[in-house]
């Protein structure tokens, strides 16, 4: 790699996003794409000036947390945040280089990293720098250069600066974007597209390329192939509100939709804490059981005697049964209600409130459960069942206690609380979704990190979390998942 340059200028680019991300996500704009040639392999970019309301929640966001408060110098959206961060890393290198004097005059906001093609299975690395002048910038990365005891190419294309291994592939690199860009290319603005708006950094993957640069050789003998038969790129981003912060991403390939229907996961109990829900599970695995057992055997897998043999000792049918499980919709979902240290500690399950709700016609459950039911009493030699069960007319519930499974049994109202509303957006229109209330079990975490000995500063960073969320869904050609954290204002 091109070594000190790199670290200070892109290196730099990538401590900014720990700078403004202290929980190490990576986000940023495609701007910088239009000066990295068409043809590369992966593209990584970060945009420290990003639309004007994306700063300022960006900031308004860290701010919940000590640490960033007490570790930086970005106090408010107008702080220059490359002067923080290359200060740092210049004095950790011992160069005599000043932020004011050789990097500011010629720096911009917008950087990325690419993958390009080598030679042979080698691929090279070109970094894109946006730069406000060209004399200025040449003569700033010569500087760094010469500090890194190190050479390397530079050549200009519009407002950026791009860095290679060598002079002959900055100028070839230079030649190719103006044949056309990667910002350009159809696929990488369809993908971009498919995540929405871009926050403060970006990521771009072509997957077949990525996995005959990184998987292990003995993974690129078939047991990738369903993935590289199903999915070819990948795309994310990172944004932020002013309480929360939030990656999308999106894999473009064989996505087939599936009819979910009305995901219930609303309909949850609100003082559930953790929830995970899947809708269309029956239709999805219809779609792509073929295909799996077709991968595995592709693996080597002995996957249909393997079938065969489960289904021997179970009396159960693959993958009709499964199906008839997943149904319309299965949730598991964990009570707040009870979940104290010494009920989780407690060797009765019923002290915790836990259960699964399932949806689909009740007398094929109810088939399938009896014959669960008599696996575990022949395995285990008793009458007794662990869970309570109560059948709905549009289904069933299991708990681990009867007062749980009448709770379940109802309709709550989880879709419309504060916590839920802050981290999942149109829940019923996804096919998965897994929500988790920090705030309804924090005491238990807080005391959970005591006593693990955790200092009050780790404690302090933990305390303004509200809640997590996932959700995934396809659209089209693309599966489109996100992840959510907010903060308590």
């Amino acid at each position: 790699m091109i070594g000190l340059v790199v670290a200070l200028v892109l290196g730099g680019s990538a401590f900014a996003v720990y700078k403004i991300d202290p929980f190490n996500l990576t986000g940023g704009g495609p701007a910088a794409a239009q000066a990295i040639p068409a043809d590369a392999l992966f593209y990584m970019g970060v945009d420290l000036d990003p639309a004007a309301d994306q700063k300022v929640k960006a900031v308004q966001f860290l701010n919940h947390f000590p640490a960033f408060k007490n570790e930086t110098n970005i106090g408010d959206p107008d702080s220059d945040i490359r002067k923080d961060i290359f200060e740092e890393a210049l004095a950790q290198t011992g160069c005599d280089l000043s932020y004011d004097d050789d990097v500011e005059p010629w720096l911009g906001n917008k950087f990325a990293l690419a993958g390009m093609p080598g030679e042979g299975d080698e691929p090279t690395g070109v970094f894109s720098l946006e730069v406000t002048d060209q004399n200025a910038a040449e003569d700033g990365l010569k500087k760094l250069a010469e500090c890194a005891g190190e050479e390397y190419g530079v050549a200009f294309t519009g407002d950026y600066a791009l860095v290679a291994e060598t002079q002959d592939e900055a100028d070839s690199y230079v030649d190719d974007v103006d044949s056309g860009s990667l910002a350009d290319d159809g696929d990488f603005k369809a993908d971009m597209d498919s995540i929405g708006d871009i926050g403060f950094a970006s990521l771009w993957v072509d997957i077949d390329e990525a996995v005959k640069l990184f998987a292990p050789p003995e993974m690129q003998s078939g047991d990738l192939d369903f993935l590289l038969e199903n999915y070819q790129r990948a795309a994310a981003t990172v944004r932020f509100e002013s309480d929360s912060v939030e990656i999308a991403a999106s894999v473009f390939g064989e996505n087939e939709p599936v009819d979910a229907g009305d995901n219930k996961i609303v309909d949850l109990p609100e003082s559930t804490a953790f929830a995970v829900s899947l809708a269309g599970g029956e239709e999805r695995i219809t779609q792509t059981y073929d295909s799996l057992v077709e991968a595995a055997k592709n693996a080597g897998v002995d996957v249909e005697g393997q079938i065969a043999d489960f289904e021997a000792e179970t009396g159960l049918v693959l993958p009709e049964d499964l199906g008839t499980v997943l149904g319309d919709n299965i949730m598991m979902a964990l009570d707040s209600e009870g979940l104290t240290a010494d009920a989780i500690s407690s060797e009765d399950p019923t002290q915790v409130n836990v259960g699964v709700r399932f949806t689909n016609d009740p007398d094929e459950l109810n088939a399938i459960y009896d014959k669960v039911v008599g696996l575990i009493q022949q395995e285990s030699g008793t009458e007794e069942m662990p869970v309570s069960k109560k059948d709905l007319d549009d289904g069933m519930v299991l708990a681990s206690n009867d007062d749980y499974a009448d709770k379940l049994s109802e309709d709550g109202g989880l879709g419309d609380s504060d916590a839920f509303t802050s981290v999942i957006e149109d829940a019923q229109g996804k096919e998965f979704v897994l929500y988790f209330n920090f705030d309804s079990i924090e005491p238990q975490i807080v005391e959970a990190m005591q006593q693990d000995g955790e200092n009050q500063e780790a404690i302090e960073n933990v305390t303004p979390i509200e809640a997590f969320g996932i959700t995934s869904d396809t659209e089209g050609d693309y599966a489109i998942s996100t992840l959510r954290m907010s903060v308590n204002d």
